[in-house]
């Protein structure tokens, strides 16, 4: 999943009409997975099947809601926006992401639920703020 947004964001970058997007889309990924994080340790629900997903640190491990499926909705409103030829393809996309979550058995449906949403209005929010308070502010 990193691999994929790193080189979402490179691509926004290349292009120079896409280029203003970068920024936007760059810290909707890192809220939503900010805000999931926080919510993770907040409301503390245990994994399907008691799977920990945590190998490299020992740390507390838990479902609601998923990351994963909060960074690839936040992914979502850009891409529609900037390419919206392929708007079913990145529905596909990130909903086979979100729903993998599921089938492995790592979330339960509600925490890839609540993580799209998260995801997708945390991006939507960025593009409203791009479109109104940076250009007010000169920020391009």
């Amino acid at each position: 999943m990193f691999i994929v947004v790193i080189v979402l964001i490179f691509l926004f970058l290349l292009n120079k009409k896409k280029r203003e997007w970068a920024l936007p889309l760059g810290l909707g990924i890192i809220f939503s997975y900010i805000i999931s994080y926080v919510l993770k340790f907040i409301i503390a629900r245990p994994r399907p099947l008691g799977i920990s997903m945590n190998f490299l640190f020992n740390l507390p491990d838990y479902s609601f809601p998923s990351a994963h499926a909060a960074v690839a909705f936040a992914m979502l409103p850009i891409l529609n926006k900037e390419h919206p030829t392929g708007r079913w393809l990145w529905i596909i996309f990130v909903s086979f992401i979100a729903f993998s979550r599921v089938y492995i058995s790592v979330h339960y449906l509600s925490d890839v639920i609540a993580g799209a949403f998260i995801g997708y209005f945390v991006s939507a929010f960025m593009i409203k703020l791009k479109n109104k308070k940076w250009k007010l502010t000169g920020l391009r």
